[in-house]
């Protein structure tokens, strides 16, 4: 893997400014690589788990606990000027293929320091990720 530029680390910062919580804050996962001369970089927040006790009605298989992601508002016009030009945004409401392991996603391709950026804000932790225990909080 390719070492990341210093900028990286501060664009993504300022990147996840414009990510709101909409409820108590938890912590943002990351992930980049460099492919084909772009640097691709996913944000998303952590998922909560929540204990759930034996006599609380659900919907759901009967568990001892859920997974479920953080929810979160995107301010896009906040985001733009990080960018020193914007190529494509693209909102992937339903991925067309199971292999999509981003799911819903925000995408933004543009220049950032002069290097080609393809960001996505996904809704959740992708696949591969979720369970990475240092992106679940425990809720009570």
């Amino acid at each position: 893997m390719a070492l990341p530029p210093l900028w990286i680390e501060e664009f993504v910062q300022q990147f996840s400014l414009c990510l709101f919580p909409q409820g108590p804050a938890t912590p943002l996962g990351c992930h980049y690589h460099f492919e084909s001369g772009c640097w691709e970089i996913a944000v998303f927040p952590s998922m909560r788990r929540k204990k759930i006790s034996k006599h609380e009605p659900s919907n759901y298989e009967p568990v001892d606990q859920l997974f479920f992601p953080s929810p979160f508002s995107f301010d896009v016009h906040q985001a733009l000027p990080l960018f020193e030009e914007i190529q494509h945004i693209d909102w992937i409401a339903i991925p067309a293929s199971s292999e999509n392991e981003t799911g819903h996603h925000l995408l933004i391709e543009g220049i950032v320091e002069g290097s080609a950026v393809l960001i996505r804000v996904c809704a959740e932790v992708p696949k591969r990720f979720q369970h990475d225990q240092d992106l679940i909080v425990h809720e009570s």
